[in-house]
């Protein structure tokens, strides 16, 4: 259950970037209500070891020590918010703040088209940086990677649209590639594609990585339809799936639409959801 969101939560459920202390504190609570729903399929599920959290610092301090307490597996995100690039949410103190709450992984997010060079050598160092750190201190990492249209790659299939059918497959290929020369990764997470698109992805990917992939903010319809192509690969172990599942319910509860008590039955239904389907 990824819920490591900071600026979209605030776009979404505030409406502006800069927020008071008071909604400050109302984002950690709406943080705290996905964790309870999280709970609720926990606690009945039986292999307790396929399900885990994904959470940041800044409003999800409290949900990693109660999850670290209970033996719940933890990925801690590092990256600043809402960055074009790849930067440390704590500078040089990101060390100090992963053994601060010591997760199973140490997630980046990395925006990454490789016709960027300069600035892909840049996040490189940074990720290398991360990656070392892990390595020595016995964490595993997990890297997000977004492959952004550039605005050359526009011009070369004319719109978003068809750039999402054939540029990104490449583009990411070429990714992958890069990426993995300076950096060692346990866990993939990457957007949706098709069975023949993940074959391709797959002979890139080192055979001791896996993937998950992530459900983007789409809707159920599309996320079902990535999650079917995705389940038939072994290396593929799983998914990341957070507005999707969570995003309506909150929006539907800060309005007093529902109560805190059905917005959870509302989440943990919709997550049980997708995992019985990845199950069946």
């Amino acid at each position: 259950m990824p819920f490591d969101h900071r600026g979209s939560f605030k776009k979404h459920l505030i409406g502006t970037k800069k927020i008071t202390k008071k909604q400050h504190k109302e984002l950690e609570k709406l943080k705290e209500l996905i964790y309870q729903a999280f709970l609720k399929v926990y606690k009945k599920y039986e292999k307790k070891d396929d399900l885990a959290i994904l959470v940041d610092e800044e409003f999800g301090a409290k949900v990693l020590k109660d999850a670290k307490k209970r033996k719940i597996q933890i990925c801690l995100t590092t990256e600043k918010s809402g960055q074009k690039q790849y930067g440390f949410e704590y500078g040089s103190a990101f060390g100090r703040h992963i053994n601060k709450f010591k997760p199973d992984y140490a997630k980046a997010l990395v925006r990454y088209n490789p016709i960027n060079k300069k600035i892909n050598k840049v996040q490189l160092k940074k990720l290398k940086r991360l990656s070392d750190f892990c390595k020595k201190n016995n964490y595993k990492l997990l890297i997000e990677l977004l492959v952004p249209a550039t605005d050359k790659d526009l011009k070369l299939v004319n719109t978003e649209r068809n750039y999402e059918k054939t540029l990104r497959l490449i583009r990411t290929v070429a990714a992958i590639k890069e990426i993995k020369q300076k950096v060692k990764v346990d866990i993939w997470k990457m957007e949706g594609f098709s069975n023949k698109c993940w074959k391709r992805i797959l002979k890139v990917i080192p055979k001791n990585s896996s993937i998950i992939f992530l459900g983007r903010g789409e809707d159920d319809k599309k996320v079902k339809q990535w999650l079917l192509a995705a389940k038939k690969f072994d290396q593929i172990i799983g998914f990341a799936i957070g507005r999707t599942i969570f995003l309506d319910a909150l929006i539907k509860y800060k309005e007093k639409k529902i109560t805190k008590s059905k917005a959870q039955d509302l989440i943990a239904k919709k997550f049980q959801s997708y995992i019985n389907l990845w199950n069946k």
